[in-house]
C-alpha cells in the first residue's frame, strides 16, 4: 500500500509538470489570427515623359522622330489645315473656339475644301482673309460658304480691281456676307488673345497684285508661321527694305506662289524657316521646288492623295504632320 501511495503521489507531480507544458504546445498549434490587410499600397513612381530636345517636331520627313509626342491635356492649341488642293491657296484656323481662314481657293476647288471642313466638323467660319483678288484664292467662296456659314470677309484690296474680286463680291452679296477691309500692320487676335495675326502688305504702282498681296504672320507664344501668299521676288525685296526682318523670321512658311519661282535670298534669310508648305503638288520640278531642294529647306506638299496636312502648336512646340482623309 504504501509503494502505491508513492507511486500515486509521483504521477500526480509528473502531470503537473506535463499538464502545462502540454496546454503550451496546443496553443502553438492554433492557427494565428490573420493581420489586417495594410491599406496603403505602394507603388513605384512612374517615369515622366522626356520632353523633346527639339522644339519643332516633323512627323512628315522624319516619323520615327518622337513617334509617342503628344501635347499636355491643359494646353490650348492653333491647328492649321490645309484643303488637297494644288495651284490655289486655302488654310483653316482653329484656336480656342474661333475658326478662320486665309484664302478659299478657285472654284475648282471647293469640293476638297467643303470635304476638310465635313470632316473637321466645322459649320461656321467667323472670318475669311482675303490676300489677294486672283480667281485661286477667291472663287471658292460659294462652295466653302455652302459647307460652313461664313460671318465676315476680309479684303485688302478693292474688289473691282478684279473680274475675280467682283464675282466674290456678287458671291458674298447672294449669301449675304459683310465684306469688309484690312490694311498692313492691322492685327487681329484668336480666341483668348494669345493667338496674333499680324498683316504685312506692300502698296506701290511698281509692283503687280501678287507682289502687292497680303503676307500674314500667325504668332502664338513662341511659334510663329508666315503666310506669304502670291508674294514673288520683287514683293520680298520690297518688304524687306520697309519692315523689321524680326517681322519675316518664322518657324514655317506657306511658300509663296504654289512653289513656282525662288526665294529672294536675303527674304529667305531673314525667316530662318525650318519647313516650307507648298500649296502644289511634289516633283512637277517648278524652280521653287528645285530651288527648295537646292538650299535644303524641308517641304510639305498639300496636294496629297487622302492625306491633309495638318499643322498644331501650343505655343512652344510645333507637330507638323499628314492626316488621313476619312472616306466619303
Amino acid at each position: 500500500m504504501e509503494k502505491r501511495g508513492l507511486l500515486r503521489a509521483a504521477m500526480i507531480m509528473i502531470l503537473a509538470v506535463l499538464l502545462p507544458l502540454y496546454a503550451g504546445a496546443a496553443e502553438d498549434l492554433i492557427p494565428p489570427s490573420p493581420e489586417p490587410p495594410n491599406e496603403t499600397v505602394v507603388r513605384p513612381t512612374p517615369v515622366p515623359t522626356a520632353e523633346p530636345a527639339e522644339t519643332f517636331v516633323d512627323h512628315i520627313h522624319q516619323p520615327s522622330l518622337y513617334p509617342r509626342f503628344r501635347f499636355q491635356k491643359n494646353k490650348k492649341l492653333l491647328e492649321i489645315w490645309f484643303p488637297n488642293i494644288k495651284d490655289g491657296d486655302s488654310a483653316i484656323l482653329s484656336y480656342d473656339g474661333d475658326v478662320w481662314m486665309i484664302d478659299c481657293g478657285d472654284n475648282k476647288h471647293g469640293g476638297q475644301i467643303a470635304a476638310l471642313l465635313r470632316q473637321l466638323g466645322i459649320r461656321e467660319i467667323g472670318r475669311l482673309f482675303i490676300s489677294h483678288l486672283h480667281h485661286d484664292h477667291v472663287l471658292g467662296l460659294s462652295a466653302t460658304n455652302e459647307a460652313a456659314k461664313i460671318r465676315e470677309i476680309l479684303t485688302c484690296f478693292p474688289t473691282g480691281q478684279t473680274d475675280s474680286g467682283v464675282k466674290m463680291m456678287w458671291a458674298a452679296q447672294r449669301s449675304q456676307i459683310p465684306v469688309d477691309e484690312y490694311r498692313d500692320g492691322d492685327r487681329f487676335s484668336m480666341g483668348d488673345g494669345a493667338v496674333e495675326l499680324l498683316i504685312l502688305k506692300n502698296d506701290g504702282t511698281d509692283l503687280d497684285m501678287n507682289n502687292q498681296s497680303a503676307v500674314t504672320r500667325i504668332t502664338y507664344g513662341q511659334c510663329t508661321i508666315l503666310f506669304t501668299a502670291d508674294m514673288e521676288q520683287p514683293g520680298q525685296a520690297a518688304m524687306l527694305k520697309r519692315v523689321d526682318p524680326e517681322l519675316l523670321r518664322c518657324d514655317i512658311v506657306k511658300y509663296p506662289h504654289h512653289g513656282k519661282s525662288d526665294l529672294y535670298t536675303p527674304f529667305f534669310e531673314a525667316m530662318g524657316a525650318k519647313m516650307a508648305v507648298v500649296t502644289s503638288v511634289e516633283g512637277r520640278g517648278d524652280p521653287g521646288q528645285i530651288a527648295l531642294a537646292m538650299r535644303g529647306l524641308p517641304a510639305a506638299y498639300t496636294y496629297l492623295q487622302d492625306q491633309y496636312v495638318h499643322l498644331v502648336t501650343d505655343g512652344e512646340y510645333w507637330l507638323c504632320e499628314q492626316v488621313p482623309a476619312k472616306s466619303k
